[in-house]
């Protein structure tokens, strides 16, 4: 995790304050209710189809054993209660997606594998699957869209996979150019794919049905008008199809999917103000809340929620 001084963030609020967007609707973050997690767990949120939030860790924190965890919280008589932990052993969790059917899916960077953690009807987390990818790269991210296709990420491909997934899957469509410098994805219904660089870097966006080798630079782009802005931690897609994308140090900005071109702002913006000071990582409730994870010290990690 990133730390930063008050210096740091006080011209990170000044920068985002005279930078943002002219023309999205800036909304100030004003939580409707707040999980509060202890720092030796990651500072991302995901969330599931039962509005229960996942959170996990992927290093060693002092205090804590060296077994990365799985920590799923739900609303338990109005207040975020910790209900469930699974241990993962030897998986270092950097990402982690839902499927149609509730199923996690991670993607594990220190083997060509997909890992899944199946969720029963009363959401208890059953146990983990193991699937071998053809190939001898490791995967960056995996995605499942809502109309049942996987899409995994590497450095100079996305593959393309029906689910459920077999023994040995094989793809049903490539799109290879360099995504060395990807390294989250998010895939709306229809296939498009959309690649979340580093710092400063634009996000790449890849037409539905484009199979075979493809020129980022005649991909659909977006994000010129943000270029200046640090790098961004998170994708997430919206209930309602809108990319948002958080950018660290200076906010969450939400995209329609259809204004993507050469030079795009962003439909609305939530820029760091009080109390958010340090996103990290943003998704969406099925009912359309969304939380924003933020790291704001050393002690705690807090994600905000806003309708």
């Amino acid at each position: 995790m990133r730390k930063i001084g008050g210096v740091i963030a006080l011209a990170a609020l000044l920068l985002s304050t005279l930078v943002a967007p002219a023309r999205a609707d800036t909304v100030i973050i004003s939580p409707t209710s707040q999980i509060t997690f202890d720092n030796t767990l990651a500072h991302d949120v995901r969330f599931d189809g039962l509005n229960r939030a996942w959170i996990w860790n992927s290093v060693w924190s002092p205090g804590e054993s060296n077994t990365p965890r799985l920590a799923i919280f739900a609303q338990v008589s109005g207040s975020w209660t910790r209900v469930q932990t699974v241990a993962t052993k030897k998986l270092t969790i950097e990402n982690l997606r839902f499927g149609p059917d509730g199923t996690a899916y991670v993607a594990n960077p220190n083997k060509n594998e997909i890992v899944t953690f199946p969720v029963d009807e009363a959401g208890i987390v059953g146990k983990t699957k193991r699937i071998r990818l053809k190939g001898r790269q490791s995967p960056i991210d995996a995605f499942p869209n809502s109309a049942g296709h996987l899409f995994v990420l590497y450095s100079s491909r996305v593959l393309e996979f029906s689910l459920p997934l077999s023994k040995h899957p094989r793809p049903i469509r490539t799109v290879t150019s360099d995504f060395a410098d990807s390294w989250k994805l998010v895939a709306s219904a229809d296939g498009t794919i959309f690649t979340l660089q580093g710092e400063y870097q634009p996000i790449l966006v890849f037409a539905a049905g484009v199979s075979g080798s493809v020129d980022p630079s005649r991909a659909l782009l977006i994000d010129s008008a943000l270029a200046g802005y640090q790098q961004p931690t998170d994708i997430a897609m919206t209930p309602a199809g809108k990319i948002a994308v958080v950018y660290w140090l200076n906010g969450v900005a939400i995209f329609e999917p259809d204004s993507f071109g050469s030079s795009v702002t962003p439909t609305t913006w939530y820029p760091v103000n009080d109390p958010l000071s340090n996103p990290q990582g943003v998704d969406f409730m099925p009912s359309g809340v969304m939380g924003v994870a933020d790291y704001g010290g050393t002690t705690a990690v807090k994600v905000y929620f806003e309708d």
